[in-house]
């Protein structure tokens, strides 16, 4: 094995581990002695692929972001509705909010501690969640709708973003199928002027 992998397998070992201890513990309370311990490093060994708590925080959240939006890119090829689109979003996002209810619990307390730097960086991920959205409606919408795709993208994802993130700071159970239900109701007419609404073009 080359010792960029052994690298790369050291680092995912340590995200793997912060996931646990962030999930369990919340950000303030996790310790990096314990993430150490958990990954099967010495402590030290964190500070050569993390500058600190938060750097290690940020890279575990860009590492699901990234994750997140490669699955939606492949996802998202084959949908040929506006209709199927909502419908993907809404399931592919929101297993990333569910799976991740710790990561967004976490971000909403520890933000505003974060330095202007990895602040930076977390607000620069939008792009990237947005991309796949962007690209998906500017197939799916004809020339000359009234909504440009990335306007329309940004309406979808906020939509759903705050939606998903009511309902899980509120301890409200998510059921994704009423969620895309939801969105169908109040968006789809819109998204779908000029547009077939099915995958069958019904």
């Amino acid at each position: 094995m080359k010792n960029s992998d052994i690298t790369q397998d050291k680092r995912q070992d340590i995200l793997d581990a912060a996931e646990k201890v962030f999930s369990a513990n919340g950000f303030t309370a996790a310790k990096m002695d314990e993430i150490a311990e958990l990954a099967g490093v010495a402590k030290g060994t964190l500070y050569l692929y993390f500058e600190n708590k938060q750097d290690l925080f940020v890279s575990l959240l860009e590492d699901r972001i990234w994750e997140y939006v490669a699955t939606l890119t492949k996802k998202l090829e084959d949908v040929c509705s506006v209709h199927c689109f909502l419908e993907t979003l809404a399931k592919v996002r929101g297993q990333l909010f569910i799976r991740n209810q710790w990561l967004l619990e976490s971000l909403s307390h520890s933000l505003p501690n974060f330095s202007r730097e990895l602040r930076l960086r977390i607000w620069n991920l939008r792009k990237g969640l947005e991309e796949p959205t962007v690209e998906a409606l500017s197939r799916l919408l004809p020339p000359d709708h009234p909504v440009t795709p990335l306007v329309a993208a940004a309406i979808v994802n906020g939509a759903l973003d705050y939606t998903l993130a009511t309902l899980i700071l509120h301890g409200q159970p998510v059921v994704l199928e009423d969620v895309v239900r939801a969105l169908e109701q109040v968006l789809l007419p819109g998204l779908s002027q000029a547009c077939g609404q099915g995958c069958s073009g019904e």
